[in-house]
């Protein structure tokens, strides 16, 4: 490019070495166009270039047309917006070379008219991208005022095309508002002493009556808690074969953990905090999240009731609720003949003279069941007075006692009925109090109200582990202990009830039939159940039991929803109802700012090239390669028409053959150069040129 430059000036300052007569000169000039004869027409001079506005106007255009759709709903009309804009951000790069090119050689042009270094040229003439732009600079060391505004220009090529698909985008509108909502029953234990009158949220254990026309409803509940298929991977042993096809056969992992999250009846189930992952003793009123892609532990099989929150729209909802569960802390078995001898006063429930402890029963209805499993409280005189278990009733406000109650489980160990090697464990019970976070999605306003525990933690300013716990009542403790052998007890003898199965293992709760047949330890003993898996199962059945002994018809939903005329039982809260209009389209400032300074820039240089085309009396010589021909004593063509445009110069020898080859073959040190000579001596590696 330099050595055809050099030759291109070499010819331009040539002089002619024809000396022509003054008066041949003046009978020749009628016959030469004026420069403006020989100039293109002004359509292809000025109308061309002038065309190129249409590029930036049509940008202009659709950035109109976005800045219009701001905050406005979806609609076809927008969405087609979004649909160019993906296609403008592809076309951006070249719309920005086919304006920046033209102008940067109309430019060239007018500064070699007015008179200009050759690297200026080369630059305007060879910057054609935004990567030649930058490599010009380096290579041709221009680092003036000019040339960097240039190569920024450039810059906007890459950015213009991003900022176009990115200016406008599809926003879900949403709107926030608060409503009431009520749960069932709370955290408190003394409010439970309403269970226990006779009239309101009346419960199970509230008197004779009571007990008579709902002992059947708990029975109910706690029975079709334990037959759901869930119940097989309720605190089971993950690690086993069992486990995994029982997951398999519900549907796979992510049904399985849908199954957990609420009872049969749609109440929240409780998570039970302290079994979760990244469970921190040391920060235990920290927030935890309850896992979504794992089966979760649960403290209970049923949930809580809770009501209002939402409404029958599309849309979600976040309250916060109270609640609190049993938690157990069992120690090893033990050999328990002892207790269990006639004069032995370890037990508080049952009578060690009679000759089968499992099937005492001192209920008002009995169900005809033979439990195996021992289910009593140690007989503390010091701890049964603390928590007034000697009165029917809790105590008015939640004052921790001092020690903890314990109870007592096991059964026999060696299948015989007639044999006293009964094992026992003594089990601590505590109260752990829980905030938890509750979600609530309607998919669809016909659809049902979906909820779930997505967070939880202990309630701060109550205790982590607390003493006083819902056994803490005669009442209580009788109508519970009592039920839980029989409710699920077979009606033969010597057979697993479903919690002793689910006590062993749950996986296989639903083939204790098949399995008792080859059972050789006794259907309640639980010496080979890991000790905190047994713990977790029986607390579980535990908090199950006490939660069926609340109101029936609020657990099953036959309350109805309105939040109106509740007793005290209910709690209050206030949800978060999230819910979805159309989408909106959403400006983003950033993109759209740079997409409109891109725009601009394009259509200011568009401008400037039509401007500045006008102005340009010179032939255009950077046009074509037919420039390289102007006045070059190297090529042999007619040096006519001067006044020219290279592309009009073009129609004239676009014909003539040429060569950059060696125009001086006979001469020691030959000469490089573009000539229409293309028999002249090939190029040598070899040779010296000059």
């Amino acid at each position: 490019m330099a050595s055809n430059q050099l030759h291109e000036n070499q010819g331009l300052m040539a002089t002619s070495q024809t000396h022509e007569d003054p008066n041949h000169e003046v009978e020749r000039k009628p016959s030469l166009p004026t420069l403006r004869e020989s100039a293109p027409s002004w359509f292809w001079r000025v109308g061309m270039p002038a065309m190129l506005i249409a590029i930036p106007l049509a940008y202009v255009l659709l950035i109109g047309a976005v800045a219009y759709l701001r905050n406005k709903n979806q609609s076809q009309f927008g969405d087609g917006v979004l649909e160019i804009l993906q296609i403008a951000s592809t076309l951006w790069p070249i719309s920005f070379a086919a304006v920046m090119g033209p102008f940067l050689k109309t430019l060239a042009l007018y500064r070699a008219e007015k008179g200009s270094a050759l690297g200026s040229l080369e630059f305007l003439l060879t910057t054609q991208t935004m990567a030649e732009a930058f490599k010009n600079l380096i290579i041709l060391r221009s680092f003036q005022f000019w040339a960097l505004g240039i190569a920024m220009i450039w810059c906007l090529s890459p950015l213009g095309g991003q900022a176009a698909v990115r200016s406008l985008y599809l926003h879900p509108h949403s709107r926030s508002m608060k409503t009431d909502a009520i749960y069932y029953p709370g955290s408190n234990i003394s409010d439970l002493n309403r269970f226990l009158n006779t009239s309101g949220d009346v419960g199970v254990l509230s008197g004779n009556s009571a007990q008579k026309s709902l002992m059947l409803d708990m029975r109910s509940l706690v029975i079709a808690s334990f037959s759901t298929p869930d119940i097989l991977i309720s605190h089971a042993n993950s690690s086993t074969d069992d486990f995994d096809d029982v997951v398999r056969n519900l549907g796979g992992r992510r049904q399985a953990v849908r199954l957990g999250q609420r009872d049969l009846w749609k109440n929240v189930r409780i998570p039970f905090m302290e079994l979760l992952p990244n469970y921190k003793t040391k920060d235990p009123t920290a927030w935890l999240s309850v896992p979504t892609d794992s089966v979760v532990p649960y403290a209970s099989l049923l949930g809580i009731p809770i009501r209002g929150g939402s409404f029958n729209r599309t849309g979600n909802s976040t309250m916060v609720v109270k609640s609190r569960y049993q938690t157990l802390s069992c120690g090893p078995d033990f050999n328990a003949t002892e207790w269990l001898k006639p004069d032995a006063t370890q037990l508080l429930l049952h009578n060690t003279s009679a000759e089968y402890l499992p099937e005492q029963y001192e209920q008002v209805s009995p169900n005809g069941g033979h439990p195996n499993i021992i289910l009593d409280v140690l007989n503390n005189t010091e701890t049964i007075m603390g928590h007034r278990l000697l009165l029917r009733q809790f105590p008015d406000t939640d004052v921790e006692p001092s020690s903890k109650l314990q109870l007592l489980v096991g059964g026999e160990c060696d299948g015989s009925r007639w044999e006293t090697t009964t094992f026992l464990r003594k089990c601590d019970v505590s109260t752990s109090y829980v905030d938890i976070e509750v979600t609530c999605v309607r998919p669809d306003p016909i659809d049902e109200l979906l909820c779930q525990a997505d967070r939880v933690r202990h309630t701060p300013k109550f205790p982590i582990s607390g003493n006083l716990t819902a056994l803490s009542s005669m009442n209580a403790m009788n109508g519970v202990l009592w039920e839980i052998p029989f409710t699920t007890a077979s009606y033969h003898i010597g057979e697993a009830s479903m919690l002793e199965a689910y006590l062993k293992n749950p996986s296989r709760m639903f083939t204790r039939l098949e399995d008792s047949t080859n059972e050789t330890s006794g259907p309640a003993c639980f010496v080979d159940v890991p000790q905190q898996a047994f713990e977790a199962r029986l607390a579980m059945a535990l908090n199950t039991f006490i939660m069926a002994t609340y109101k029936p018809s609020v657990l099953t939903g036959g309350d109805g929803t309105s939040l109106r005329d509740r007793d005290g039982m209910w709690k209050s809260s206030t949800a978060t109802w999230t819910e979805f209009a159309d989408s909106i389209y959403v400006l983003d400032r950033a993109w759209l700012s740079i997409s409109v300074l891109s725009t601009l820039v394009l259509f200011s240089c568009s401008v400037v090239n039509v401007v500045i085309r006008s102005l340009i009396k010179a032939p255009d010589f950077f046009d074509s390669v037919a420039g390289l021909t102007r006045d070059s004593p190297y090529i042999d063509v007619p040096q006519v028409g001067s006044a020219m445009s290279g592309s009009d110069r073009l129609q004239m020898i676009k014909n003539i053959r040429v060569r950059i080859c060696d125009v001086q073959p006979d001469s020691e040190s030959g000469r490089v150069a573009l000539t229409t000579g293309v028999d002249n001596r090939k190029l040598d590696w070899g040779r010296r040129y000059c």
